[in-house]
């Protein structure tokens, strides 16, 4: 079992400095640029598990091809990741991960509306984390920063994101799935980037390990990472362990680039934390959903 947490735990410590490497290279490379280069190269990484490690077998009946599925998650995926790295070169690389590990909290609230209950523990984490978001973002004059508005934009993707895989892993094998998502990611990233502004050789040269760390740790090894830890740990205990990438991220900034973040931003990081650690803590009592499960 410790195999599987230490799996966990340097997913999460790769997830968290790969925003160290996102700040760094968002000077020298457009986003979706960067998105492109680095999304198909952790597609390359990940096809021989294809052939090597045996995919899981599906639990429900997909309702269209494999492809549409890829396609619209790579959609989501090159929105999320897309705004993020936009915004990151305008902010730093803790508070980016702190706002955009929201998604840990607003995954189960945005249920509500799909006909899945909602734990009261889980309910009053989402509210302390919206309160450390405030924080986060709103200044003494009570507006927000655009960086800190398209970073929140590019959280209600990664939800979608979420909730898209969650229903299409029971569909399709997942290393297909997640290789398709990847590739699909990196086509559309290419095709933005050629419309709006070209990336060029140089620039690939002079982000070469941004990007080989963006693509084969974070894409390709960390997915394998949580792959393989989730297969043996807890679903509360994993959460809480993948969540750990935020702490990882603020830390790594800290040391590598000095970058620091204000008491307000700290009282945030505090809410969120704790809005975290509330959703994953098993609870009797649940709210019901809004609307009814189809069936």
């Amino acid at each position: 079992m410790w195999q599987a947490r230490f799996c966990l735990l340097l997913t999460a410590l790769i997830w968290g400095s790969t925003f160290i490497a996102q700040r760094m290279i968002a000077d020298i490379i457009n986003p979706t640029g960067y998105n492109a280069v680095r999304f198909a190269l952790g597609a390359l990484a990940l096809s021989p598990l294809l052939f090597i490690m045996k995919d899981s077998t599906p639990t429900a009946k997909p309702k269209f091809n494999i492809y549409w599925a890829s396609l619209l998650l790579g959609l989501f995926l090159c929105m999320g990741a897309s705004l993020q790295q936009f915004a990151i070169a305008y902010t730093t690389a803790g508070k980016t991960a702190f706002i955009t590990g929201l998604y840990i909290v607003l995954v189960p609230l945005t249920g509500l509306f799909l006909g899945h209950s909602l734990t009261v523990y889980s309910a009053i984490g989402v509210l302390l984390a919206v309160l450390g978001a405030g924080f986060m973002t709103f200044n003494e004059a009570f507006t927000i920063s655009w960086a800190d508005a398209i970073l929140l934009l590019s959280t209600v993707f990664w939800v979608g994101h979420i909730l898209l895989l969650n229903t299409f892993t029971k569909q399709y094998p997942s290393f297909r799935l997640a290789f398709g998502q990847f590739v699909a990611c990196a086509a559309f990233s290419f095709i933005y980037t050629q419309i709006d502004s070209p990336i060029t050789i140089g620039e690939i040269e002079a982000a070469w390990l941004p990007i080989l760390w963006g693509g084969l740790l974070s894409v390709s090894i960390g997915y394998t990472g949580q792959l393989i830890g989730q297969r043996r740990v807890p679903p509360t205990e994993a959460s809480l362990l993948m969540s750990l990438e935020m702490v990882f991220a603020a830390l790594i900034g800290y040391l590598v680039l000095g970058e620091t973040l204000t008491s307000r931003e700290l009282w945030g990081v505090f809410f969120i934390s704790i809005g975290v650690v509330l959703a994953q803590i098993p609870c009797p009592w649940a709210i019901p959903p809004i609307v009814k499960a189809s069936k």
